[in-house]
């Protein structure tokens, strides 16, 4: 069992693979959606490219845990 170091709440494990799977294929969502959209949307992308990178990232450096308690992904390396 795993503690969050912040609150001291158990944390939730989340599968990487999935978390993985989702940030890029959000990039890959973005990319295209870069060259399709209007100029005008294309600012909309970025959200995307944000909450891609964001996934990829709580899956590798934040080992694919949650708090509950504190809403975040602490940052644990193993």
């Amino acid at each position: 069992m795993r503690v969050c170091p912040t609150c001291g709440t158990q944390l939730v494990q989340k599968s990487r693979v999935r978390l993985l799977t989702a940030g890029c294929s959000i990039l890959a969502i973005a990319a295209i959606a870069s060259m399709m959209l209007p100029l005008w949307l294309q600012p909309a992308t970025v959200i995307l490219v944000l909450t891609g990178a964001y996934l990829i990232q709580w899956a590798t450096r934040g080992a694919a845990l949650w708090c509950r308690s504190c809403k975040k992904f602490p940052n644990c390396q193993q």
